[in-house]
């Protein structure tokens, strides 16, 4: 009896916590999720999973890419979390979990998954997700979002690829040609070309000072294109953007979504946590400046849509699911963290005696957990999976 009422205590403390953070949904298999939001960005990741089960084959068919995109799992996290501290809201998040030699979400159908019925199950989830979620935001916001790929490339020069569905030699015609309706159509951000509070032209959104590659430049992360990089250059290497910007923006016409493929270099930004911390928090910053100075959103029950980081945010975790560490943050002083499992166990007690943690949860076996955070004047309990 005692130990039931220790787990109703759990679950009910739980329960009376979770509109302080967003609601994961799993597909078959937890191959794919969907962490529901609030705010007018969708962000998908699929290249960034692990998971690597041996009933679903390695890819082989059509010569396949299985190169993982590493940490922009992290990446994302990181960027929801940097959010949550500017708006109190959160973007909504899709992400692969599946390694990419099992599913590559960025194709096809027939690409991605090669007729093995797992990975088609988990490649409908996947796109299923992004669908639900931007229908949720465009209808929270009027259809004035943005959905962003999220991507991690190789190249050699270090910057950010964003991907309008227009090539590199696309990039280096004129201001004319660019804004001429057929280069508009072939665009994933046509419908903020025909709609935007300036009445900026395809060139300008592209390119120009108020586009996203000059706004993420001049926050010390060079991307193209951009004022200061207009386009990649006869030899570099560039993504344009792929499946799901395609299949996911204005450039199908029966969607209205504006969005690019984002895909970021390695040095600076995603090779250590430090600096996928610095970067999601200018991001941060440019993403919010684009959607005012583009759309002039009014963000829904959020504090304002702003970059003031006077605010006082709620508990901050991440990532969730963890595979070895989880990330604390709070506007107090935490004493002490504890782990506790699904029947009340205490697992772990670690004194904090800071606003951040960090809490090693490697050793436990896969699962679910109960995370309490007491400070002086508060406790917190919230629900970690892991995997």
């Amino acid at each position: 009896m005692q130990m039931k009422k220790i787990l109703f205590l759990f679950f009910y403390l739980f329960l009376s916590q979770t509109q302080c953070f967003s609601q994961t949904l799993y597909g078959t298999n937890n191959y794919v999720e969907y962490q529901v939001g609030n705010l007018p960005i969708v962000i998908s990741v699929p290249h960034g999973g692990d998971l690597s089960p041996t009933s679903i084959p390695t890819r082989i068919c059509n010569n396949p890419e299985t190169v993982t995109d590493s940490f922009t799992i992290e990446t994302a996290e990181q960027i929801k979390a940097a959010l949550f501290l500017a708006t109190g809201c959160y973007p909504h998040v899709i992400i692969c979990n599946l390694k990419r030699t099992k599913l590559d979400c960025n194709r096809n159908l027939a690409d991605g998954a090669c007729d093995n019925s797992q990975a088609m199950t988990a490649w409908n989830e996947y796109h299923n997700f992004i669908t639900m979620a931007q229908n949720a935001a465009n209808s929270q916001y009027n259809n004035k979002i943005l959905f962003v790929d999220l991507h991690g490339h190789g190249h050699t020069i270090q910057r950010i690829e964003l991907g309008y569905l227009l090539s590199a030699s696309d990039l280096e015609l004129s201001e004319t040609t660019l804004n001429s309706t057929a280069y508009i159509n072939q665009s994933s951000i046509k419908n903020l070309v025909l709609n935007n509070r300036n009445n900026y032209t395809h060139t300008q959104l592209l390119r120009g000072p108020s586009s996203f590659g000059t706004l993420l430049t001049n926050l010390g992360f060079p991307a193209v294109p951009s004022q200061q990089i207009p386009y990649p250059g006869a030899t570099a290497s560039y993504f344009s953007g792929g499946y799901t910007t395609a299949s996911h923006t204005c450039f199908d016409p029966t969607i209205t979504t504006n969005g690019f493929q984002m895909e970021l270099n390695y040095d600076g930004v995603r090779n250590s946590n430090s600096n996928r911390i610095l970067f999601a928090d200018k991001f941060k910053n440019a993403v919010l400046e684009y959607l005012n100075t583009h759309t002039n959103v009014v963000l829904g029950n959020c504090a304002s849509l702003s970059t003031d980081e006077n605010k006082e945010p709620e508990l901050i975790f991440y990532p969730n699911p963890v595979n070895d560490v989880l990330n604390l943050s709070y506007i107090q002083e935490m004493n002490v963290v504890k782990v506790y499992n699904l029947v009340g166990q205490e697992l772990l007690s670690k004194k904090v005696n800071s606003s951040t943690a960090q809490i090693d949860i490697s050793n436990f076996a896969n699962g679910t957990y109960f995370i309490q955070v007491t400070t002086e004047t508060a406790m917190k309990t919230f629900r970690v999976i892991k995997r």
